[in-house]
């Protein structure tokens, strides 16, 4: 197996610096058949080092995270985290990633996702936070405490902290998960001392190790430095430790005054400045091997660390460096400090910490350039954080650096904040359109007419006004008037679950839409190297969709998926290619949606790709539940609806598929109060989006008997769709709206006319079939069997429940807990695909299990 930390074992002993402790080794070796290690003592009781030592020659992969301050930010957190997995394990660093922080209940479902496959890997897996103290972020240490719930039978997190840590571990320790390491345990033995002495080659007599002992209560510390003061004086000194204790800074300075050269002694200080101590960012700001080394033989304080490539600074040192910063060094040495660890932040993913050393080296042009480079949707805190900066750049600066108003306008969309967004593109365009000609002018406008054109396009829902394509032509003709030009690829994110904007039934708005959108793509795709193409024929595919054009959906959207494709613009060829695999379906062509989902399943391999696998496992949801297998669908997409933050994140897509999702699996009640939450939102404006629920809302609402408002919902749907020939929102629901169209012809009362409803329920029949024929070719190319098959005792349980017993009494009759018998409900409920006690009962009467 290949070890995360792949030193030699023996290296670090070499110098002599440190004692391999056998009764911590040991120690620890117990301590990983436990799902969570804390290792909690104070300042300089060896608790680093000791748990590195041991894990050097443990049989595991190890990701090891030095927490910092900055980690209390949840996107800097997230990075670091996300950084030293992928060390280990890329694959699973790029899917951290990909999922952000997982604050939301559908990210850590995500993230439950990857730990499950991580439980699949051989030999066991190891992941250490050290300095974790300084995590006071009640969202990290949340997650945490849920994370440490679910950890698989090969996974140990190890907690290094001075404190106890800030979370919940009642329950982890009441049922014996938690193996916790305090610090007398970390404290040295005499033996211990006796044997550390020995390994640098000191005569001591054993009252010396028993005074030693005595004085230093076992702190690994203060043994070290004595260790280290004896090699000089030769002799034990009691007087020694009280005056060490009292100003332990003098003595650090004691001992590396002698020996630091003044340019060491700066770039240490310059350290001190930064929290990342990556091996190449030190060679960057050293500029000389020879200091490297020089820094180097400070081996009591600052050690190399070969598996992560980063240099480790004792605690202390860094308080005592600290100190020291505003007596020596200059505010040059500080701004060029802050440069270089920016640069090679942004250049290493570290965004938030690139911000931030960038705002310190006051360089507000390489900010402006990160931002504008930003070719996903940036993460709310992250837009946030960075809007901060915006906020306190200085006047001056504001005027003098390049796209400073576009990038303000950029953070402002990211943050919601579309009227105010609007408002300032109107002044800034006024103010830049007013100067001399010039080609920075003209660079700054063709940023803010952009965002102008992308502001206007978002709000079609709102004002129904599509006059976008306008501000991209006023763009490209600054732009072509600029000397500048545009590097590297954007890829267009979805803006909302829709490619269309439009919100109003009006019959002519959508072909207003797609006008206005097939004027602006020529012009977005000149200045921005390709992006938004083939979005004007996505969107043209997508109306011919919903109307069951069904063969004129077919040309637009491979017409779609071609050009993005050549162009890199793979949000748009996935959902081109969703589209086509409904297409698929709805002829009945299994074999063609097989095709298109593995075409979606090799752009999982395109790192420009930002949202890939959120994408793909959409994706997957559609596919798996066009065939009816909910099931199987990927667990974060089974869960509660997410809420709508912003229109342009993905949770309008996700939400889709949990829709579809709770109607497959019955849980009618909770559809119902979601979709009448949805409904009241505005991110539900997109006129499709209102008729697909509308529809879900009909159905569930006859699905619990409610006939005559099953109808009403169904008039409200019907209404929205007319007067756009709207069709396969409700055509897509085959049998069940097939028996709810056959009902409402039925009542007298019904306002829907009756030639459409006729037209509906033969669509949904035809489609019933071609469904039930494609659902048939797949269980059979899979084995699957339509048999459901109970265990003894989850029959007994259900024949006791419909019964009417309660939980307590049938656990009782059993002899069994209460918990097994929820756990053993819980598994029914997965089998029957149902989510209540009545819904279970009823299929397993209907299937004669019961």
């Amino acid at each position: 197996m290949t070890k995360f930390f792949s030193r030699d074992p023996n290296d670090f002993n070499q110098r002599g610096d440190y004692l391999e402790r056998s009764r911590l080794h040991k120690l620890f070796k117990e301590a990983m058949d436990y799902p969570l290690v804390v290792v909690c003592a104070g300042t300089g009781y060896g608790k680093t080092h000791a748990v590195h030592s041991f894990l050097r020659k443990y049989d595991a992969q190890t990701a090891w995270l030095h927490i910092s301050e900055r980690d209390n930010l949840v996107t800097r957190f997230w990075e670091s985290y996300a950084s030293v997995v992928s060390l280990a394990l890329p694959k699973f660093g790029a899917r951290l990633v990909d999922i952000g922080f997982p604050e939301s209940n559908d990210a850590f479902a995500n993230y439950k996702a990857i730990v499950r496959e991580v439980a699949t890997l051989p030999g066991r897996q190891v992941r250490v936070f050290d300095d974790f103290h300084l995590l006071r972020n009640p969202a990290v240490l949340r997650f945490f405490e849920r994370a440490v719930k679910m950890l698989p039978p090969n996974m140990t997190v190890v907690l290094i902290s001075r404190t106890t840590p800030d979370f919940n571990l009642i329950d982890l320790m009441m049922r014996g998960r938690v193996f916790t390491v305090q610090e007398d345990t970390m404290c040295f033995t005499e033996d211990e001392i006796a044997e550390y002495f020995g390994q640098i080659k000191l005569s001591v007599t054993g009252q010396d190790i028993r005074n030693i002992h005595g004085d230093t209560q076992g702190w690994a510390f203060a043994v070290n430095l004595i260790g280290r003061s004896l090699i000089k004086e030769h002799k034990y000194e009691r007087y020694a430790l009280e005056a060490m204790k009292k100003n332990i800074f003098r003595f650090i300075e004691a001992e590396i005054s002698q020996t630091v050269s003044e340019p060491l002694w700066r770039f240490l200080l310059r350290l001190s400045l930064i929290d990342h101590l990556a091996a190449g960012l030190i060679k960057e700001l050293a500029k000389d091997d020879a200091l490297i080394k020089e820094m180097e033989s400070l081996n009591a304080y600052i050690r190399y660390d070969f598996s992560m490539d980063t240099y480790l600074i004792h605690h202390l040192f860094l308080d005592y460096l600290k100190q020291k910063q505003g007596q020596t060094l200059t505010d040059e040495e500080r701004k060029e400090t802050y440069q270089v660890a920016g640069m090679w932040c942004d250049a290493n993913n570290y965004h938030t910490d690139a911000y931030s050393y960038y705002e310190k080296s006051m360089d507000y042009a390489a900010i402006t350039t990160k931002v504008a480079s930003y070719n996903i949707q940036m993460p709310l805190e992250m837009a946030r954080y960075v809007l901060e900066i915006f906020d306190r750049t200085p006047d001056e600066a504001k005027s003098e650096t390049p796209l400073f108003p576009s990038m303000y306008l950029k953070l402002k969309i990211n943050m919601g904040q579309l009227d105010e967004a609007l408002a300032l593109a109107k002044q800034y365009a006024e103010d830049y359109e007013s100067r001399p000609e010039s080609p920075e002018r003209n660079r700054d406008l063709t940023a803010i007419y952009a965002f102008w054109a992308h502001l206007r396009m978002k709000m079609c829902t709102q004002t129904d006004v599509y006059d976008f394509d306008i501000y991209c032509k006023k763009m490209r003709k600054c732009f072509d008037k600029s000397p500048f030009r545009i590097l590297g690829k954007y890829n267009a994110i979805p803006s909302s679950a829709w490619a269309s904007h439009v919100g109003t039934n009006r019959a002519e708005a959508h072909e207003e839409f797609i006008g206005a959108v097939s004027r602006a793509v020529p012009h977005i795709s000149h200045v921005l190297n390709g992006f938004y193409t083939g979005f004007d024929d996505l969107v043209r595919g997508e109306l011919c969709f919903y109307r069951g054009e069904m063969d004129d959906a077919e040309k637009h959207l491979k017409q779609s998926a071609d050009k993005a494709q050549t162009c890199d613009q793979c949000i748009t060829q996935n959902r081109a290619l969703v589209y086509l695999m409904h297409i698929a379906f709805y002829r009945g062509d299994l074999a063609s949606a097989d095709k298109y989902l593995k075409t979606m399943e090799t752009l999982l391999s395109e790192k420009n790709y930002g949202v890939r696998y959120t994408m793909y496992d959409i994706a997957c949801g559609f596919y798996q539940l066009a065939l009816g297998q909910p099931e199987r669908i990927p667990e974060w997409l089974k869960r509660d609806f997410s809420p709508y933050t912003h229109t342009a994140s993905l949770e309008n897509y996700s939400n889709r598929i949990k829709a579809r999702y709770h109607y497959q699996t019955r849980q009618y009640s909770a559809l119902l109060a979601a979709i009448e939450n949805a409904l009241e939102q505005p991110q539900q404006r997109i006129l499709f989006s209102k008729i697909g629920l509308k529809v879900l809302y009909a159905l569930s609402l006859h699905q619990l008997k409610r006939s005559s408002e099953a109808i009403a919902a169904l008039t409200d749907a019907y209404n929205l769709a007319e007067s756009n020939k709207i069709i396969i929102p409700f055509v897509q629901y085959a049998k069940d709206m097939r028996t709810l169209t056959a009902i409402a012809l039925r009542d007298e009362g019904c306002q829907i006319p009756k030639e459409w409803l006729k037209e509906i329920n033969r669509k949904s029949s035809a489609y019933a079939k071609r469904k039930s024929k494609v659902i048939s070719e797949y269980r059979s190319a899979n084995n699957l069997g339509d048999e459901i098959l109970l265990t003894e005792r989850e029959i007994a349980i259900l024949k006791d429940l419909s019964q009417g017993l309660s939980r307590t009494e049938i656990a009782a009759d059993l002899n069994i807990s209460v918990n097994t018998v929820k756990r053993v409900i819980s598994i029914i409920y997965d089998k029957l695909y149902v989510a209540s006690l009545p819904d279970a009962i009823r299929v397993a009467v209907n299937r004669k299990l019961i």
